[in-house]
């Protein structure tokens, strides 16, 4: 909806189902939409239903593979020089009990 700038009001007009049930589906109050619904939404919309499924469902796994966190070396090299100091000595007191 956000990307097609459509509100919910336009979206009751062009597939029949009431702003309030499309407001349920959009803030996840517990409610999905039947299938006949999703491909009613999915037409409006120009797209498929597997992407509203995908898109909704999804969406933070979506950004984690986006955003990734940081490597170890990442955060490492980003570390004041006392702290690097702190922690190669700790890494190397470890390996020397191995």
């Amino acid at each position: 909806m956000e990307y097609k700038d459509i509100k919910p009001k336009e979206l009751s007009e062009l597939t029949g189902i009431s702003v309030n049930t499309l407001r349920n589906y959009i803030n996840g109050h517990n409610a999905l939409p039947n299938i006949y619904s999703a491909v009613k939404i999915a037409k409006a919309l120009g797209t498929t239903v597997e992407n509203l499924v995908y898109t909704s469902e999804n969406q933070e796994e979506k950004e984690d593979e986006k955003n990734p966190p940081p490597t170890l070396q990442e955060i490492f090299v980003q570390l004041p020089d006392n702290d690097r100091k702190s922690v190669m000595a700790l890494v190397e007191e470890m390996f020397s009990h191995i």
